[in-house]
This record gives structure tokens, C-alpha cells and sequence, in this order.
């Protein structure tokens, strides 16, 4: 009887968002592998209202950003339900523990699950500026969510303030929110049935050569490639040029252990590695800038020596960028996926002979510690455009 008047309720009030104006986001395109971790999870099940730990997150999120309200949100196929509250008075807790997703603000947060959502005026934003007309909206005008993401790289809810004036957060605010919202998620993964994911991981470990990854959302990425090396290949003896090439990956390989960042593979001429895992250091785009300033120095250096000996110059062109990834190994071999590790690629491919070309989110990650000459906005090949900058010293 209880379940039939919630779905009652639920109805009325979707009809309400329609009514309202409010559109509906369209599911994202592995919205089944999302709603499966929801359920793997075991999350819609379970209570949290009266956990501390969960709590704590809530107000800490409050604390940290300046708002009045926190909340933990589950998003299912059709509801959100609200696992966890900080600022919320009893009605409004009431009201907001389970409602259609469809009226929540954090279902946009399924268009970019990699990526905090700000949305500093709720009443300007074309996403959200409808929520006024729905019967007894509540006095939000600010909000900013970061989503949970699952060891297995899937949101399933968010970490989220609101507040009723409209607002901006700062890079380390938003930063703070993210950290919290990895916390959140990992104590929900700790606290997953252990026979159940006991029983996957075997499943997994017999299939193999079967991924098995860990979701790290931030962690800056380098790519770095010679340019005109097919063009090498072609009047150099095969021999000196592999020689030559090892020489510089040899020395690469030591260049980034010294700064704590991690070799990930080479292809070809390009070299590829990653700071931050598995520490989640903060400091890990200073830490890969620092590595690719020693690297190219470490080439300018070996180019003198080519010169006094009559050898052509080997020319480093160097790009990084900042965001999530999914780590892990399949068979043997360790790697990294995603988006972020695809737009590295190209800000190295858009770069320029001797620079290191960083995106602007490696620039907030650098919090102002280095000194940085701004591009004109370029385009990333299907990323459109995004402005960028050369790094030319850290502070």
C-alpha cells in the first residue's frame, strides 16, 4: 500500500515537471552497465540516513563549498533517492528521499559523468530555470555536484551543495567536492556484499585476459612524440635508430621515476605515461610538467652531442591534459582509457617542436605554479575548440 501511493505521488509530480517545462536528459548511451553497477552495488536497498560516515561527508561538503545543503544521490532508471542530507529541515528531507529523476537537478550530471557539475544561477540556466515553476520548489539557486563514480567507471549518483543565492566556486572548491565524492564512493564499494563481489571478481579471473580496472578521477596524462620520425626511418640504418631511439626512452624511464610518474607504454616513436596513480597525489600535474621539462632538456642535451658527432637532431614535441581515467591491466599489460587519455593525444598532435603544450585543466591543476604563454583557442580534432596554453617554467 505504501509503494502504491509513492508511485501515485511520483507520477503526479512528473506530470508536474512536465507541465512545468522541465526536459528530461536522454540516458546516457551505457545507461544499462550504469543502472547494473547500481544494482551490483546494492545501494537503492539500503539505508544510510543514520550512517555518521555518510553524513559527515554531507556536512563536510557543505562546510567546504559554503552552502547550506548536501546531499548523496542515487540516480535509478526512473528515481533518485536521497541517501544522505546535510541543512535539510525535516518536510524538505521528507519530500526529496525518493523523487522521479526526471525533476532532480543532478540527472544532468549523466551528460558529462566525468566532470563536476556547476550551475551557478539555477534561475538562468537553461537546463534548470523552470524548476521555479514547479508547486513548492524549494529556494535553490546554486548548484554544484560531483558525481560517484564505481570502481568500474560508472556514475551512479552524486555528491551535491545547493544553496538559495547564486554563487561561483573556486578551482580548490570544486577540487574538494571531487575528493569527497571519490571518498563517498569508495566506502559504498567497501561496503558492497563481500560474497557478491567476491563471486564477480572469480568470474572475472577466469575469463582471461579480461580487463579488470580502477576508476581514478584525476590524474594528468603526457603524451610525447618526435616529429619527423617517419621521415628518420627512411634515411637512417634501422639499427643506429633503434639504438638512438632506446637512448631516449631509457632516459625518460628514469626521468619519471625520479618525479613519481608512471610509464604506461610506447608506440612507435610516442611515449606515454601518468601521474597520480595509484596515490591520487594532489600534486600531480606539477609533478608530469616537472618530468616533461627534464625531458626535454634531457633531448636538447643528447641533440649537442649528435651535433659534435654529425648526427641529425632529434626533435620532442610534448602534450599533457588533467582528468578521469579507468587504470588497470589486461593480460599483462598495464594501461589507461578514457576520454582524457585520447585528448592528451591530441594536444600533443596540436602542439608545437620543443614545447609542452598543456590543456586548461592542467593549468587549474597547476593552481597558478607556473609561469604559461596562452594559445589563440585551437580545435581538437572532435572536441572542438578549447583554449590551451605552452608551459614555459614552474614557479
Amino acid at each position: 500500500m505504501k509503494q502504491f501511493f509513492k508511485d501515485k505521488i511520483n507520477n503526479i509530480l512528473r506530470d508536474q515537471g512536465l507541465k512545468a517545462g522541465i526536459i528530461p536528459v536522454e540516458n546516457p548511451e551505457n545507461e544499462d552497465q550504469r543502472l547494473a553497477e547500481v544494482q551490483r552495488l546494492g545501494i537503492l536497498d539500503r539505508d544510510l540516513s543514520n550512517e555518521r560516515r555518510y553524513n559527515s561527508m554531507t556536512q563536510l561538503a557543505s562546510y567546504l563549498t559554503g552552502c547550506e545543503h548536501s546531499m548523496i544521490n542515487i540516480l535509478d532508471s526512473d528515481l533518485q533517492q536521497c541517501k544522505a542530507s546535510f541543512g535539510l529541515n525535516m518536510l524538505r528531507k521528507t519530500m526529496m528521499e525518493e523523487m522521479p529523476r526526471e525533476i532532480t537537478i543532478c540527472q544532468y550530471s549523466l551528460t558529462n559523468p566525468n566532470q563536476p557539475l556547476v550551475i551557478e544561477n539555477l534561475m538562468e540556466d537553461e537546463r534548470t530555470k523552470n524548476f521555479s515553476n514547479l508547486p513548492g520548489a524549494p529556494n535553490f539557486n546554486f548548484y554544484a555536484g560531483s558525481p560517484l563514480i564505481s570502481s568500474r567507471g560508472f556514475s551512479i549518483g552524486t555528491l551535491c551543495v545547493l544553496d538559495p543565492s547564486p554563487k561561483s566556486l573556486d578551482h580548490q572548491q570544486v577540487e574538494g567536492l571531487r575528493l569527497l565524492s571519490d571518498q563517498v564512493a569508495g566506502m559504498l564499494e567497501d561496503d558492497t556484499d563481500s560474497s557478491v563481489s567476491k563471486k564477480g571478481e572469480e568470474n572475472q579471473a577466469s575469463d582471461q585476459g579480461k580487463l579488470e580496472g580502477q576508476y581514478y578521477s584525476a590524474v594528468s596524462i603526457l603524451f610525447a612524440d618526435f616529429v619527423g620520425f617517419t621521415k628518420m626511418v627512411e634515411t637512417t640504418e634501422p639499427g643506429e635508430l633503434l639504438e638512438t631511439l632506446n637512448t631516449f626512452f631509457m632516459g625518460f624511464d628514469k626521468i619519471i621515476a625520479k618525479h613519481d610518474v608512471l610509464k604506461v607504454k610506447t608506440i612507435g616513436d610516442c611515449y606515454m605515461c601518468v601521474s597520480g596513480i595509484p596515490k591520487q597525489q594532489k600534486g600531480h600535474a606539477k609533478d608530469i610538467c616537472t618530468a616533461a621539462i627534464d625531458m626535454l632538456q634531457f633531448v636538447e642535451g643528447t641533440n649537442i652531442q649528435h651535433e659534435v658527432v654529425g648526427k641529425p637532431p632529434w626533435d620532442l614535441r610534448i602534450g599533457i591534459h588533467s582528468g578521469p581515467v579507468i587504470a588497470g591491466t589486461s593480460g599483462d599489460a598495464f594501461d589507461i582509457w578514457g576520454d582524457a587519455v585520447n585528448i592528451a593525444a591530441r594536444m600533443e598532435s596540436s602542439g608545437e617542436t620543443g614545447k609542452i603544450h598543456i590543456s586548461e585543466k592542467t593549468s587549474d591543476y597547476l593552481e597558478g605554479a607556473a609561469k604559461l604563454t596562452p594559445r589563440d583557442k585551437i580545435s581538437l580534432k572532435n572536441k572542438g575548440s578549447w583554449s590551451t596554453f605552452f608551459l614555459d617554467e614552474l614557479a
